[in-house]
């Protein structure tokens, strides 16, 4: 009634708790059952008479103890979602690049629970995409892409493959992340800058005595470099450092490609600004998943700029960005 869960979402996933990925309902079937092996227990190891007499006519349930039962259940419930063809593709493809800060959105409830529903449904692909209604429903459209009617239209070529959106999209999503990592960067080195961060303009160059922040900055060079206008660049002439920083908001199965991608596609820049302005040039990415997935590395690159841990607001940001492109191309 209230799109907190799709028609065709995944029910297994609603009894698992946050933390793993689930919405952290309890299960009344399992309460009764749990119940059950706690009185199973407290009946073998009571004193009185009556409730060893119970015990021993095995009326009540057998002898799992109920932590081992939940944990069991638990289990079960996540093989069967990992199993499944659809709602675990995500679970599979992400499995080796999942930390526990990928669940944070879910485990903190920090977004509307419709949105949640709609991101929980992407993961799972549960949205009626052309790719579900031509190839799953054999409802005879066709499954190209309602934007740019040049690929297949699943979630992810939505989220982050589709040409129609790349310029406005998924720039407006893009920049929300960017715009995040500037303004505490702008606070770090007391530098202008909003109350809050959305409603902050980053300036195309900011100073003061001993730090320059770039926004979006066309690079001089000595030399012909293609990849030379990084989203922000921060020079630090008091101790000579200068930091490359790239954003990027990948179909999250890409996110270990993609801060590799970003570290190879600016060293020739930072080798050239190296030698012009005589400083220690480091390459950070900053890349979130489309749909919340956050690699084990960026923690430790925000660190590497001396910012707090935002990991958060970059996510909280990218999930809003990536509901907001959904909803508008599968409401066309």
């Amino acid at each position: 009634m209230y799109g907190m869960l799709h028609p065709r979402g995944d029910v297994d996933r609603l009894y698992l708790p946050r933390q793993m990925g689930g919405r952290g309902l309890m299960s009344v079937e399992d309460c009764v059952q749990a119940e059950k092996k706690s009185m199973t227990e407290y009946a073998k190891n009571s004193e009185d008479i009556l409730m060893k007499a119970v015990y021993r006519e095995g009326i009540l349930c057998g002898d799992e103890d109920s932590n081992a039962f939940k944990e069991r259940k638990i289990d079960e419930r996540m093989e069967r979602w990992k199993e499944k063809p659809l709602h675990g593709k995500y679970l599979r493809e992400t499995k080796n690049i999942m930390v526990e800060d990928s669940w944070n959105w879910l485990k903190k409830g920090y977004l509307k629970k419709e949105t949640e529903g709609l991101i929980t449904a992407a993961q799972e692909q549960a949205l009626r995409t052309n790719v579900i209604k031509a190839k799953i429903e054999k409802r005879g459209v066709s499954a190209k892409c309602r934007m740019c009617d040049a690929r297949d239209e699943t979630v992810f070529h939505i989220l982050c493959e589709c040409s129609k959106l790349a310029q406005r999209e998924y720039k407006y999503r893009h920049d929300n992340l960017a715009r995040i990592v500037h303004w505490e960067l702008c606070k770090l080195y007391g530098l202008n800058r909003e109350n809050n961060w959305y409603d902050h303009t980053p300036e195309k160059s900011q100073n003061n005595d001993n730090v320059t922040v770039l926004w979006d900055f066309n690079i001089q060079t000595d030399h012909v470099i293609t990849h030379r206008r990084p989203d922000i660049v921060v020079i630090n002439s008091s101790e000579n450092t200068c930091l490359i920083i790239d954003i990027a908001v990948p179909a999250d199965h890409r996110i270990l490609l993609k801060e590799k991608e970003k570290i190879e596609k600016y060293q020739d820049l930072r080798r050239e600004m190296g030698k012009i302005w005589n400083v220690k040039t480091r390459i950070i990415p900053v890349v979130v998943g489309a749909l919340g997935a956050i690699s084990n590395k960026l923690e430790g690159y925000l660190k590497d700029m001396n910012l707090p841990n935002r990991l958060e607001s970059l996510q909280k940001a990218a999930l809003l960005g990536s509901a907001r492109i959904l909803r508008r191309v599968l409401e066309i």
